[in-house]
């Protein structure tokens, strides 16, 4: 008699245990952390695009632009992307001064770049288009996806005409 109620209380007990390990292992991954809020597009380097350079200070070391960079306010906006000058063929050739690091935002058409001047003006902060389109080697995102398409029907996420060498 000892035996059988040793037994009726371990059977349940074990397939209890069993079943929970089986959910426990079969359970499905979390889904992964996604923004709230706006569609998550790929960064876009532009690589091989000759792009308009917004141009906010050059630096000598990413540390000083870093720095400068987190001292200026965009709002809610961006604002500039720390680069190092070798990621645009044609950049280092139009820097007001000497330094391996820049704080940019580039852009596939005039119109972008201009409305990021005034805005950055408005800011108060600093912003110079350069005079000649650079060549995108890749590298780090600097900043475009932000303007918008020449008929307005959204983010401009592809090369255009103008930016093709």
């Amino acid at each position: 008699m000892n035996k059988r109620v040793m037994a009726a209380v371990l059977w349940p007990l074990g397939v209890l245990s069993l079943v929970a390990g089986v959910a426990a292992v079969g359970r499905t991954a979390p889904e992964p952390e996604r923004p709230s809020v706006g569609p998550v597009m790929k960064p876009d380097t532009g690589a091989g695009e000759m792009l308009l350079v917004v141009l906010g200070g050059v630096f000598e070391t990413r540390e000083e632009a870093e720095a400068a960079n987190a001292s200026m306010s965009f709002g809610d906006v961006q604002g500039y992307y720390v680069v190092p000058v070798g990621q645009f063929q044609g950049f280092r050739e139009q820097l007001p001064v000497s330094g391996e690091h820049g704080l940019v935002s580039v852009f596939r058409t005039e119109e972008g770049a201009q409305e990021f001047v005034a805005l950055a003006s408005a800011m108060g902060q600093p912003a110079q288009i350069l005079p000649r389109r650079v060549r995108s080697l890749g590298g780090v995102y600097a900043g475009l996806g932000q303007e918008a398409t020449p008929d307005g029907s959204g983010p401009l996420v592809a090369p255009i005409a103008d930016s093709l060498p």
